[in-house]
């Protein structure tokens, strides 16, 4: 089950067992008061069980978060650390570009632009470097030729999202919950 759909069916079975709590609850209070006809003693054992049907939901939604959470962190930092990657392998090239400018090489009109943008006054060194240095007669390819359009990343929340969970159903929590023996002061 994704995570996403976990949370979803867990909260509603959540919410059902709430509502469940509430109305017994209310029973109860009408049954002390003496204007109710249920059994005073049922309706603190079916109380009890709900409760601790909801505490163990409770318990296994807080896992389900957790683990959300650690997946979107982990994502994040990983898309982070390739985009400094990226700006480093960037800045190399950049680099490279100036240095072949300076000595007097011929590049590709697309990587001047790319100097340019990125520092106008290095540029300006490389071209003034590169007046001084007219030895080198060398013609470079572009360093930006071999780059591929990454497409459309998905958020971390999104892999957080989709990401396959191994937890019961809420069902099956709560009726496993509601199995265990429920200890009453009585």
């Amino acid at each position: 089950m994704k995570i996403q759909d976990a949370k979803k069916a867990y909260s509603a079975q959540m919410n059902v067992l709430q509502s469940k709590r509430l109305t017994l609850t209310q029973m109860l209070k009408k049954e002390e008061s003496g204007a109710g006809v249920f059994d005073r003693v049922e309706l603190s054992r079916e109380l009890s069980s709900v409760e601790s049907q909801y505490t163990a939901l409770q318990g296994i939604m807080e896992g389900i978060t957790a683990t959300e959470s650690a997946i979107r962190d982990n994502e994040a930092s990983r898309q982070q650390s390739e985009a400094m990657i990226e700006a480093a392998k960037d800045l190399g090239k950049i680099l490279e570009v100036y240095r072949r400018i300076a000595s007097g090489g011929t590049v590709p009109a697309e990587d001047e632009k790319k100097l340019m943008d990125y520092s106008h006054e290095l540029y300006l060194a490389a071209k003034t470097a590169a007046m001084l240095a007219r030895q080198n007669d060398e013609e470079y390819d572009s360093l930006w030729e071999d780059e591929e359009d990454p497409g459309e990343q998905k958020s971390p929340d999104e892999i957080a999202g989709e990401t396959e969970v191994a937890v019961p159903s809420p069902e099956k929590a709560a009726a496993a919950a509601a199995a265990a023996p429920v200890e009453t002061a009585d």
